[in-house]
């Protein structure tokens, strides 16, 4: 059987999820082996359960692996749905040399029995021995210790567990004790490129990586912050750490305004960008000066010296645009008349 794959992983209409949650009489064991109706095991859009937490597996590309395994196995008719049958998949799988779509035997699983034979037989192509040793029987109540253990991390963020924009292909959803599903479709904010997640993003600095809309860390809030600090606004939550929407359209905002293509992710370019911007920033102004003439009135001449063309009278105590320039011989420059004068330092004196 040939799959398409692509069909399912970039999908940019319905968000597909692996699921399995009854047989073809609605029920949880008692059918009849294989998919009778198509829906024992199915590609279904994401809906809304009370996931406790998503498992994601480090490396995108064992993510991938197990995406395609669970799109096999469910456009597989061979595969159907039963709680109390769900090794059988697994004992096919192994007979069918690990490739789902070649399973010609009626075979049963179920949520978290069809996912955790993906996930070992992910571990075996891919030669991670930790993912083939989690145990066959692993359950909802489990699956997050089982997993974790074997490199899976667990995220709990509001933004992958209420729906599917931050989810990669691979992601187990995870409602304890309950119910398992499995992503396949990359989500439109998920980040494509990553090839891991910290340990502790809390301990990233801005620069260690490029940012994009569906990022969290220390350097996601730290590019907030400067980004507020320049004056451009990023959304009601303000510098909270999670690249959302209205974070990427201030680095959009911030790019143009800085010549740069406003892709509203924060690479090495941009935040160069953002340094030097905040350097400017932080810069002191240099205030305005001004010429006080003192000890009565002078001439305004056009030139440091006496011999300089006379251009006018400043009188006592009247304050003077200073031009910028001091003589060696102490006499200021003044902006008299829309034009550059100077009068003698006896009588001028430098203020604000």
């Amino acid at each position: 059987m040939t799959v398409n794959f692509d069909k399912y992983l970039y999908s940019t209409g319905t968000h597909y999820i692996a699921n399995s949650g009854h047989d073809e009489n609605n029920k949880y064991h008692g059918g009849q082996a294989g998919d009778q109706t198509g829906h024992e095991a199915e590609l279904k859009a994401w809906y809304a359960r009370p996931w406790t937490v998503v498992l994601r597996y480090p490396d995108p590309a064992v993510g991938l692996q197990i995406a395609k395994l669970e799109i096999a196995m469910c456009l597989n008719p061979k595969v159907g749905y039963d709680q109390y049958q769900r090794v059988t998949y697994w004992k096919e799988l192994v007979a069918a040399d690990y490739d789902p779509s070649a399973i010609a035997t009626p075979c049963e699983q179920d949520c978290t029995g069809g996912t955790t034979a993906n996930v070992k037989v992910a571990g075996h192509i891919l030669g991670i021995q930790a993912l083939e040793d989690i145990p066959v029987d692993t359950y909802s109540g489990n699956m997050r210790a089982r997993f974790t253990k074997a490199g899976f991390k667990a995220l709990t963020g509001n933004k992958y567990l209420s729906g599917p924009n931050y989810l990669l292909p691979g992601d187990v959803l995870l409602y304890e004790g309950h119910h398992a599903a499995v992503n396949v479709t990359y989500g439109k904010y998920a980040d494509r490129t990553a090839v891991d997640i910290p340990e502790n993003p809390e301990a990233l600095k801005l620069g260690d990586r490029i940012l994009k809309n569906g990022m969290s860390g220390a350097d996601v809030k730290e590019l907030q912050l400067a980004l507020i600090k320049l004056g451009y606004d990023c959304g009601k939550w303000g510098a909270d750490g999670d690249f959302g929407d209205a974070t990427e359209m201030a680095v959009r905002r911030f790019q143009t305004q800085e010549d740069l293509a406003p892709d509203g992710e924060a690479g090495p370019e941009t935040i160069a960008a953002l340094n030097k911007a905040l350097k400017k920033l932080a810069q002191p102004v240099e205030r305005p000066k001004y010429v006080l003439i003192v000890g009565g009135n002078c001439y305004v001449r056009s030139e440091p010296s006496t011999a300089g063309e006379k251009r006018g009278i400043a009188y006592c105590d009247a304050k003077l645009p200073y031009g910028g320039e001091t003589a060696d011989n102490g006499w200021l420059s003044i902006i008299y008349k829309d034009k550059l004068g100077w009068v003698s330092g006896k009588y001028g004196r430098l203020v604000e």
